[in-house]
């Protein structure tokens, strides 16, 4: 029996971590375990990092014509058990265990059919020396309601945490386990650091990643059921086919906290195997990839289900597979991309990223606990300033009326700035570069009170629509945007009207093509009832353009899309070693940064040559 807190012993090789091991029990038992020190064996490059020249696999969405009858698929020729197996480390298996038969109506007609019962098994294999399992899981509420008894001493743990114990603990064989909140002394700020930078290497050295997603309640409940069956070789793989709560359910799943927690990323890009723990079952990764692709082909069609599925949120999980395969980029690519994730200690938004940015090494940046969160950021700005010559990191700046004692170029790392970067691209995206390959020439003397950069002024913002920053897109806004266009830039520069809509983007984030473009006059004059796959494709690329923006003109007839607290007269500024421009705004003897802005006919290094060959005058410019 527990007697007295729970008290860590010392970690004492650069390599060591702490294991826990959980003790067997049923559901009314205690939490009970025991701590062991192991050593970490050396770590190993990974062979896969970013390239540019990989490309982004472009989602091919085929229309389903199945007919009235095919739901009728031939289950009693399966065989009782399916070739579905899985697993190196977590063996598991989908199979027939019995027949039901179920009355169906279609069109008026009654239907006798024979349905099977689905049986699903997932174990794990015995545990070599040494080895664990990693479980990627939310905080949740900080506050330690409960508590695990480790060697005979009380350890105060999460509720979340918890709940996924009870659920994973085995009723007959222990369960080796490597846990953030037990195997780190978190009142210890010297170990702590020391053990965020080895979390890539204790989850790529662990034998698989449990990831836990909460209880199977509700409809998440027939959402389990429907996972399991549509990735059976005999199942049904047509989504409609399977009851509206499952379909409702989807939603729910993906809206739990895990899927915004910026420490999954690492996690999930480190592990070997990955499994997934939804209530009492722990299925594979691959389920859910099976599942995604089966949304896919169903969110179009002319189906009264397909816009809920369609914006179930399930391209959390697909962005989340796509950094799996790819494995690592540069590391601001990675802070502009996973702005919107969420971390319980701020400085986690960077340090969560370290160990998968091609660009830095672990002697670059170590994670210091002891240092304040905008110290940790301005660090990371002067890190690359200085040694990479990149002033990228400054892009995703934006005045913030709310904090006037930042820098307005420091990155907003509470993820407050709903903008999404320009550049925050995923691995084969397209990518801008208006400054092309300029690097950043910049002078530190006054930072952080300022910072002073090498940069053209090319344009200024004449006027802007007055509308409320949109969140979806809207035809008569966009037709309202069309007119205002064509009454004050050339004929020439309208006719990147659709791509500046779109910020020369697909709806996957690629670079628009010509035939992409060609549904625009589609989209603008079509409802939501009547439209077609690719225009539906359009509306996405303008949404995730347009959202939280305003769309201006410049003096010079150019168009642009950029934050809401733009004003007529601020500048467009290139500045050298940042790749999109900059919206710039005068005050006294100094400029503040407004935001990142797409401008028409500048963001793919349009001006790059008569910039360098000095049509634009070079400027120094301080920023504050």
């Amino acid at each position: 029996m527990a007697t007295s807190n729970f008290v860590y012993s010392q970690v004492t090789h650069p390599d060591e971590i702490r294991t826990l091991t959980l003790y067997p029990g049923s559901e009314n038992d205690k939490l009970e375990g025991s701590i062991k020190h192991i050593q970490l064996p050396p770590s190993i490059s990974p062979t896969t990092s970013f390239s540019a020249d990989t490309r982004q696999q472009n989602t091919r969405v085929f229309r389903n014509t199945r007919r009235l009858l095919d739901i009728f698929e031939a289950h009693s020729h399966q065989s009782v058990e399916s070739e579905d197996f899985g697993g190196d480390i977590w063996r598991w298996k989908l199979f027939e265990s019995s027949k039901q038969s179920r009355r169906r109506s279609i069109g008026g007609r009654q239907f006798l059919v024979e349905e099977p019962v689905l049986g699903f098994d997932c174990n794990r294999i015995e545990y070599a020396r040494e080895s664990y399992d990693a479980l990627s899981y939310t905080w949740g509420d900080l506050q330690k309601t409960h508590e695990i008894a480790v060697d005979d001493q009380t350890l105060g743990i999460t509720r979340n945490l918890y709940m996924a114990l009870m659920k994973l603990r085995s009723p007959t064989e222990p369960r080796c386990l490597w846990i953030d909140a037990i195997c780190i002394d978190q009142g210890n700020v010297q170990e702590r650091n020391h053990q965020v930078q080895m979390m890539k290497r204790i989850f790529s050295t662990a034998s698989s990643v449990i990831v836990w997603l909460g209880d199977a309640e509700g409809s998440v409940r027939d959402t389990l059921e429907m996972i399991l069956k549509c990735n059976w070789s005999g199942g049904k793989k047509n989504l409609f086919n399977y009851p509206k709560e499952a379909l409702q359910g989807l939603g729910e799943l993906f809206k739990r906290p895990w899927w915004k927690r910026i420490w999954i990323i690492q996690e999930v890009v480190a592990a070997k195997e990955i499994v997934v723990l939804l209530g009492d079952t722990i299925f594979p990764w691959k389920m859910l990839v099976d599942l995604c692709r089966a949304i896919q082909v169903a969110e179009f069609l002319l189906h009264p289900m397909a816009s809920m599925i369609r914006s179930c949120g399930y391209q959390k999980f697909t962005v989340l597979d796509h950094f799996r395969r790819n494995k690592s980029m540069p590391l601001v690519r990675f802070v502009h991309c996973t702005q919107d994730y969420q971390a319980t200690d701020s400085r986690d938004k960077l340090y969560a990223l370290l160990g998968m940015a091609s660009d830095v090494t672990p002697d670059d940046i170590i994670p210091d606990y002891t240092k304040p969160v905008q110290e940790v950021f301005l660090d990371l700005v002067r890190f690359m300033v200085t040694n990479r010559y990149d002033l990228d990191i400054i892009s995703s700046g934006r005045l913030i009326i709310s904090n006037p004692t930042a820098p307005s170029w420091l990155p907003d790392w509470r993820g407050l700035n709903t903008l999404r970067p320009l550049n925050s691209e995923e691995v084969g995206g397209h990518f801008y570069r208006a400054s092309g390959n300029t690097h950043a020439v910049v002078d530190m003397t006054e930072f952080p009170s300022s910072l002073t950069a090498e940069g053209w002024m090319v344009d200024a913002i004449d006027f802007f629509d007055d509308t409320v920053t949109l969140t979806h897109a809207s035809p008569s806004v966009i037709q309202r945007w069309q007119s205002i266009a064509k009454a004050n830039v050339d004929i020439t520069m309208m006719s990147l009207f659709w791509r500046t809509i779109v910020m020369d983007k697909d709806h996957l984030g690629n670079q628009a093509s010509v035939s992409f473009g060609r549904t625009f006059d589609d989209f603008v004059n079509s409802s939501d009832k009547t439209r077609s796959r690719l225009v539906q494709h359009f509306s996405d690329a303008v949404t995730r353009a347009i959202l939280g923006r305003r769309f201006f003109i410049t003096k010079r007839g150019r168009m642009g899309l950029g934050p809401p607290e733009i004003q007529p007269n601020d500048h467009i500024a290139i500045l050298k070693g940042c790749h999109v421009p900059l919206v710039l705004r005068e005050t006294g003897d100094h400029m503040i940064v407004v935001g990142e802005a797409y401008v028409s006919a500048l963001m793919n290094g349009e001006l790059v040559s008569e910039l360098t060959e000095g049509r634009y005058g070079l400027n120094t410019i301080k920023l504050k």
